[in-house]
């Protein structure tokens, strides 16, 4: 405790004498860890670092002409080609074509050399100063027991990222292309399907569709007016066929007692004739149908008149009989009943086309009613088929700029690497750094003697001087006697320091000289 307590309160002094008295345990690692550290440089096996430098170079055609289909960014690109070829595939085919790795036991070449190949490659991004965070190159490099063995490597190592780079992106490009093309297959099938619905629509709903819904009201307007010009034109036939009855009813009723009677009927007859001629013409023209049959039943009735004159002239004993009547009355029935019939056959066809209108009239108005829901099916199928038309006109579009882009990738007109500095032949090892395994071992040495020394003083129970004496009696050192030793004694010390210098400096050449050796074989 007295002991402890004392060495508690070290100075400098103390530390010096501690060393100076415990020199060999220092001097003893330092010397032993540092020789280790010379065997270990020399023994350390040589390896050469070979180096290449690859650039990416941008696309050559403006991106505003030409959209690249590859839109992955440079550093994901170099990591997934990074991936690829340092697979195992790729290394063991390095590793059997440069031989690499023979020291390795032929049990574990599948393992253990792809896994020491994997470990001596290096594929380090180098980001652009100009640029800021963009990748404009990237640095490959590879450790080999000689140098050339390191070159090949490395470019062999460079053609494989150049060739992987294009043929990657080629097949990008050209999967992009492929897959545009089915879509718009896909698309103009769709296209298809949709314009055929759209015309299938208008062709079933033809008609009712609201483009026609102006069309449908002008032609409704014309029948309307047709159909109220035929109503007239029946109602007039049938005041005809009134008429014709009326007169057939007359000419019938006259018999061989009765000729005057058929006399006296001819002057009441032919006014009203007249006067419906008169009403007639002033809507008709003088072609017209009815106006032609007016007048040639004036004709005639005024020929039955004339007729019926020349019969009143003649003597009675000479006039007609009742018989001679009856037979001037029958060609004029005859000719009313051949004008009835075709009356009829005019109302009958006057009818039809009256009930063909009335038809066409219900069938546009069914119509007009149905074009609002025509209009709202109509907008859908044609939203659906407008959808369609866009989607491949883009599709189209896309296909034609990604295939300039394919095209341009095989003609390596896209993003391309391109080696800047070929691969390095080395001239000096890259591994050992002997300057540090060497320095290193020294100071580990110098720390492993320190330590040796503070354990061996902790260790110490002995007073090693007047501070050790005081702090252990607690009372004052008035004086001391210094060590009293014979001439012969001294001679003794003075070779045995003489020793240790000499040895101490022949470990200090011996260590210098390694140093140097090693440094000119490196």
């Amino acid at each position: 405790m007295m002991k402890d307590s004392a060495k508690s309160q070290l100075t400098w002094q103390d530390c010096v004498s501690a060393l100076v008295r415990r020199r060999w345990f220092l001097l003893g690692p330092l010397f032993a860890i540092g020789l280790c550290g010379f065997l270990l440089a020399k023994m350390w096996p040589v390896r050469y670092r070979s180096q290449g430098l690859i650039m990416i170079e941008n696309q050559q055609v403006s991106s505003q002409y030409v959209t690249p289909n590859v839109v992955t960014s440079a550093e994901d690109r170099l990591q997934s080609m990074t991936d690829q070829i340092l697979s195992r595939s790729r290394l063991q085919h390095l590793i059997e074509q440069f031989d690499l790795y023979p020291e390795v036991p032929g049990g574990l070449a599948a393992g253990d050399a792809i896994d020491a190949l994997r470990k001596d490659i290096k594929v380090e991004p180098v980001q652009a100063s100009a640029r800021s965070g963009e990748l404009t190159e990237f640095r490959i490099s590879y450790l080999a027991s000689t140098a050339e063995t390191a070159q090949h490597v490395v470019n062999q190592l460079t053609s494989l990222f150049i060739d992987e780079n294009e043929r990657s992106r080629n097949e990008q490009s050209a999967g992009t292309t492929n897959f545009l093309a089915n879509q718009l297959e896909e698309a103009r099938q769709q296209l298809a399907d949709a314009e055929q619905k759209l015309n299938g629509y208008k062709m079933q709903y033809l008609g009712e569709l609201p483009e026609q819904e102006q069309s449908n009201l002008q032609i409704l307007n014309g029948l309307q007016a047709q159909f109220s010009a035929e109503s007239a034109e029946l109602d007039r036939v049938e005041q005809d066929k009134t008429y014709l009855e009326s007169m057939r009813a007359e000419y019938q009723s006259l018999g061989p007692a009765v000729s005057t009677a058929s006399g006296s009927s001819q002057p009441e007859s032919l006014p009203q004739l007249r006067a419906r001629l008169a009403e007639l013409q002033t809507r008709y023209t003088d072609r017209y149908p009815e106006i032609i049959q007016l007048r040639s039943e004036i004709a005639r009735v005024e020929k039955l008149q004339q007729q019926k004159e020349k019969t009143e002239g003649a003597n009675s004993s000479n006039s007609p009989s009742q018989d001679s009547a009856a037979d001037n009355a029958q060609p004029n029935l005859i000719e009313i009943n051949s004008r009835l019939k075709a009356v009829d056959a005019d109302l009958q066809n006057r009818r039809s086309q009256i009930d063909s209108l009335r038809q066409r009239i219900q069938t546009l108005q069914s119509h007009l009613n149905l074009t609002p829901v025509r209009g709202e099916q109509l907008a859908e199928v044609t939203r659906n088929y407008q959808d369609a038309k866009e989607r491949y006109e883009s599709l189209l579009q896309k296909e034609s700029q990604s295939e300039l882009a394919t095209n341009l990738e095989k003609r390596q007109q896209g993003d391309q690497f391109r080696i800047i500095d070929p691969a390095t032949l080395p001239v000096r090892p890259a591994e050992p750094n002997r300057a540090e395994i060497i320095l290193g071992s020294w100071f580990m040495g110098l720390l492993a003697g320190l330590g040796l020394v503070a354990v061996m003083e902790a260790t110490d129970t002995r007073l090693q001087g007047m501070t050790d004496l005081e702090a252990a009696t607690s009372l004052p050192v008035l004086v001391s006697v210094p060590l009293l030793q014979s001439p012969l004694d001294l001679a003794d010390l003075r070779r045995h320091h003489l020793v240790e210098a000499l040895t101490a400096a022949s470990l200090a050449v011996v260590s210098l000289g390694l140093g140097a050796f090693l440094f000119l074989v490196n």
